[in-house]
């Protein structure tokens, strides 16, 4: 039973591309997989389906970038 709460306790912790672009402040995705490529953020690959998923916490503790002046 552990196991199974384990899994579902890390399945809330995971967010979508989508989601993780709107929290950074973005309106696509492809910024988020450009630091994925860089190493700055980690995506998981969902073994479903070929969607990258991302740690909530990793994206809230991610630094926002400086208003352009």
């Amino acid at each position: 039973n552990s196991q199974k709460d384990q899994r579902n306790a890390d399945a809330t912790e995971m967010i979508s591309a989508g989601e993780a672009a709107y929290i950074l402040g973005f309106k696509q995705t492809s910024p988020v997989m450009n630091y994925v490529k860089r190493g700055y953020l980690t995506a998981h690959q969902s073994t479903r389906n070929n969607r990258k998923y991302f740690r909530l916490d990793e994206i809230l503790d991610f630094p926002k970038p400086l208003p352009v002046p």
